[in-house]
């Protein structure tokens, strides 16, 4: 690997030109691709004739990586162990190779569901079928409910972040009662109807995150 400084010249494909250009190497702020947030004072290659950045060395890529990290929004929320069993049971029925990475991209998914189809209205329903559907079966198996508590934590992408912004203000919900309510819609669909249709997309979305 060549090691690069400011100053330094090179050539590129430049997309703003449409063609093959001189280079200088310098300091910028880089935006990411998908348009929230940039990688701040990275060196990379800037087109001598448009200025735009057109190549990134190698020698970038960890601080822009770094950068892309610190972007993530922390999702937090203290639920009853309980709900994190039911979440697993799901995992374990769409893979045998589930870990707690896959917890993030299930509830990831629902989110995005959840929103795309305009399904804000269900989950206030769906909270008080979830704590009713507890209760039954703490009264039919003559148990006494667990106090036990566990901390659900992931940091999320702006995509996910604003997925859950939309529903917690469409819900009017706390964000430990909308995560319950959409581990219950996880939980419904996954264990107790087996629809094939949601286990064959997180099915896929499990294997390319592996």
């Amino acid at each position: 690997m060549k090691l690069l400084f400011e100053g330094d010249h090179g050539k590129a494909l430049c997309e703003q030109c449409q063609q093959i250009v001189t280079t200088t190497y310098l300091r910028r702020n880089v935006p990411f691709s998908d348009g929230h947030g940039e990688a701040k004072d990275v060196l990379v290659g800037v087109c001598d004739v448009c200025d735009t950045v057109v190549a990134i060395p190698a020698q970038s890529t960890p601080a822009i990586k770094e950068a892309r990290k610190q972007q993530l929004t922390p999702i937090e929320a203290r639920l009853p162990a309980f709900c994190f069993d039911l979440l697993d049971a799901a995992m374990h029925v769409v893979t045998k190779e589930a870990s707690a990475q896959t917890r993030k991209l299930f509830i990831s998914y629902y989110l995005r569901e959840l929103v795309e189809t305009q399904a804000a209205d269900r989950l206030q329903k769906t909270h008080s079928e979830f704590s009713q559907w507890f209760s039954n079966q703490m009264t039919c198996r003559h148990l006494t409910p667990s106090r036990s508590m566990k901390r659900l934590s992931m940091k999320v992408n702006p995509y996910v972040a604003d997925d859950f912004i939309v529903l917690l203000e469409a819900t009017h919900m706390t964000r430990t009662d909308l995560l319950k309510s959409v581990i219950w819609h996880i939980q419904e669909d996954v264990i107790e109807h087996r629809n094939p249709v949601v286990i064959s997309d997180l099915q896929r979305l499990t294997r390319v995150a592996m």
